[in-house]
């Protein structure tokens, strides 16, 4: 069952180039890089949220581990425009307020809200298939029945046809 976020990111025209996600490169909070290319033959999950809501994931994250064990994970700190910020900045309070273990992507040209057209206030989780195309997404605090859903489309990628 497609959530109401997928259906309108599915049906929308869309507005202008938008970037290539899984060629999108970002560093995260050490200077590493990743995007969703490095991640080829996996499902992934990637969580985008604005950089000052980040703790919302956790519970999101926690949840599919439970269900899902080896999903690969990508984290993006959306840094919206109305509070400008460089990445050493971002970077610096990532790293005094998230644990070492967790890379964060910090996305200064907000590249995946605009690509995908979300509202990054609350946590937005989107399920990839091996070949890098979104199949599904939710948006939203932790809740059972979107748990539900984002983790039966990760089994049904799992599982195969």
């Amino acid at each position: 069952m497609l959530s109401i976020l997928t259906a309108v990111l599915l049906a929308a025209p869309a507005a202008g180039p938008a970037p290539d996600l899984a060629a999108l490169e970002l560093r995260d909070q050490y200077g590493t890089t990743d995007n969703l290319a490095a991640h080829r033959g996996e499902v992934v999950v990637a969580f985008v949220v604005t950089a000052r809501r980040l703790r919302n994931i956790k519970p999101w994250e926690e949840a599919l581990r439970e269900r899902h064990a080896g999903l690969a994970f990508v984290r993006v700190a959306d840094v919206p425009d109305e509070r400008p910020a460089s990445h050493d900045e971002v970077a610096a309070k990532l790293r005094k307020r998230v644990p070492e273990d967790v890379p964060v992507l910090i996305d200064l040209e907000r590249a995946w809200a605009t690509a995908l057209d979300l509202d990054t206030q609350r946590p937005n989780v989107l399920v990839f298939d091996p070949r890098g195309r979104l199949a599904a997404s939710v948006r939203g605090l932790l809740e059972p029945a979107l748990v539900e859903e984002i983790s039966g489309a990760i089994a049904d990628l799992r599982d195969g046809p």
